[in-house]
């Protein structure tokens, strides 16, 4: 072997990585603007709030006011203390969103790296490849864009727990389980992950028979860290007085064939926020590897190690979080929950179903690991070579974790942004065509919105309402609004919008039940029941309509201009300033008046 060959042969997965992440970060670099991401939960929400609170200097501003449902504290916005929410403080919006994507696989592979070399300690170099072919395809999963450091940093989490047990006087590993809240969420995960810490100490304690202190010291560093980076989520549960939606929201309840239905597709597909795609390729794979891991234990006589190894205690887990989100829809033990903490009202404890994204990823390890060690140890004795000198049963682990890879990145989903931009990108470049869906820049509005602003000479002080797109595209353009969307703020501003658009809602049962019993989205919903903001296409047809709303009401929360993606075709109580178009976006603006 040459030493090329040798350099391949040893570095072929570190080669692997850089390219494809280098790849990626290129692809969004040349694409910019231009780039395809999920609307839902992104665009609509977190991207424009992060934006605001940097063009209204209130990232790190006490308790300021800012322009949105009407004027909203600076408590209800994201924590300015996360590594990911800092990138839109130091960077311009597009930038910083695609940083999160380019980080979000290598926080991946470096807390899985970590995580590996802490279990396995002197054994890692033989596992290595293993580590990164199973991190690469946990790292490119169409995560959550705001929270995907959250996701993929969970293995450093684990790392840090781990060594609290195996070194509990090393006080630096405290003070890095303090710091991790700064890639985490307290809602989304933190709560979660100092339940699973108190349990590992009481398993602890039933395993070695003493309570372990390094562990609770281990907890106690999480918690403290979380009440720190976000003090803000913690201000607002544990000493505002002011009632917010949370406290009338209304959640599903489901019967038995529905809660088994939703157990079966959290265990199967995951969620829209963590899709796992694992079914093709890493659930078969997993059922295989256990059916020769219980093989091997019965023929060994050691039934006990197959049901407590670490793989089968990983499936446990997977199955645990799964059922908890199936339950989270059966009302007595969700009224239970609820009852036994009242702060917690409204809270969405069916989010464990997020930690099956590494969990499926992790398990996924555990059968290539051991395939690698099978297959090089038969490898050994039957050699069956390709193009002369490779063993083809040794490239059967390297090609099932390519393939766990391409399968990731093939997938179509709402927040594959890699391969819905580059579908776009060469939709638009090679065949001269136009993607039927709206890209970051169009979604915002493009440069329509400033030549609406110096045609009106607008003030921030005059609020704004949207009708036919989401406020964001408002707020992004830093347009006041007194719509909105947000999952945490006053009740009694969520009545008082509701006042403007009761005639909708009276009119259109589907909307009343979705504000009423769920209220994120303070809207001007269309009164023929259709669901015109959320259009997500070039072709959405832009056709006259009539808002049926209390106009009173809506200029009585402050609103002077409704900004509409439709003619309005009321004889009243306003009056049309202008229609505006734009090269750069493929729909008109409507600008009125109260």
């Amino acid at each position: 072997m040459t030493k090329t060959e040798k350099f391949l042969s040893d570095n072929w997965h570190k080669l692997l990585a850089f390219a494809i992440i280098t790849g990626q970060a290129l692809i969004f670099i040349i694409v910019g603007k231009n780039l395809y991401t999920g609307i839902c939960d992104n665009l609509d929400l977190f991207i424009a709030q992060l934006k605001v609170l940097k063009d209204n200097h209130a990232f790190f501003g006490g308790n300021r006011i800012l322009p949105i449902l009407g004027g909203l504290e600076r408590n209800y916005f994201p924590s300015e203390l996360s590594a990911y929410n800092l990138l839109y403080f130091f960077l311009p919006v597009e930038y910083a969103y695609i940083a999160g994507l380019i980080l979000k696989p290598i926080i991946a592979l470096v807390s899985s790296v970590i995580l590996a070399k802490v279990y396995f300690k002197e054994d890692y170099a033989q596992h290595e490849k293993s580590v990164y072919l199973c991190a690469l395809a946990f790292g490119m999963l169409p995560l959550y864009p705001a929270y995907s450091f959250c996701f993929v940093s969970l293995p450093l989490l684990l790392a840090l727990v781990i060594k609290a047990y195996r070194q509990p006087k090393n006080g630096l590993i405290y003070l890095g389980l303090f710091a991790y809240p700064f890639l985490s969420y307290f809602s989304f995960f933190g709560i979660f992950i100092l339940g699973y810490v108190a349990v590992a100490i009481l398993l602890l304690t039933i395993k070695d028979k003493k309570l372990p202190f390094s562990m609770i010291g281990a907890l106690f560093s999480l918690l403290m860290g979380y009440l720190v980076f976000e003090h803000r989520l913690f201000y607002l549960m544990l000493f505002s007085k002011v009632p917010t939606i949370r406290s009338e929201m209304v959640v599903a309840c489901f019967d038995g064939p529905q809660i088994w239905e939703t157990f079966k597709a959290g265990l199967l597909n995951g969620v829209a926020h963590a899709e796992t795609i694992h079914k093709r390729l890493v659930l078969p794979c997993i059922c295989l590897y256990m059916l020769w891991l219980l093989f091997i234990c019965l023929k060994k006589k050691k039934p006990l190690y197959f049901l407590l190894n670490p793989f089968m205690l990983t499936i446990y887990f997977i199955i645990f979080n799964a059922l908890v989100y199936a339950l989270y829809y059966w009302e007595p033990l969700r009224n239970l929950f609820e009852a036994l903490l009242p702060p917690l009202k409204g809270f969405s404890y069916g989010r464990t179903i997020f930690f099956n994204a590494f969990a499926w990823y992790l398990a996924f390890f555990f059968v290539l690991k051991d395939l690698f060690l099978l297959c090089e140890k038969m490898g050994n004795r039957i050699r069956v070579t390709f193009l002369g000198h490779l063993n083809i049963l040794k490239l059967v682990p390297i090609v099932l974790g390519l393939l766990a890879i391409a399968f990731v990145l093939k997938t179509q989903t709402q927040y594959n942004d890699l391969y819905n931009s580059s579908y776009c990108y060469y939709y638009r470049q090679m065949k001269g065509g136009t993607p039927n869906s709206l890209s970051f820049n169009e979604f915002y509005g493009g440069d329509i919105f400033n030549k609406i602003k110096a045609d009106i000479d607008y003030s921030s002080k005059d609020y704004a309402v949207a009708y036919g797109f989401h406020p964001a595209t408002l707020q992004y353009n830093q347009i006041s609004t007194v719509d909105g969307y947000c999952g945490y703020y006053s009740l009694d501003y969520k009545k008082a919008f509701r006042q403007a658009i009761a005639p909708t809602l009276e009119n259109q049962e589907g909307w009343k039940y979705y504000y009423d019993n769920f209220g994120y989205r303070a809207y001007l919903f269309s009164n023929d029941g259709r669901n015109t903001y959320d259009f997500g296409a070039r072709d959405a047809i832009g056709e006259a309509d009539e808002l049926n709303i209390d106009f009173e009401a809506l200029k009585g929360l402050g609103c002077r201009y409704i900004f509409s993606r439709f003619e309005l075709t009321n004889d009243y109580p306003f009056s049309r300033f202008n229609q505006y178009s734009d090269s750069s976006v493929p729909y008109n603006v409507y600008l009125y008046e109260l």
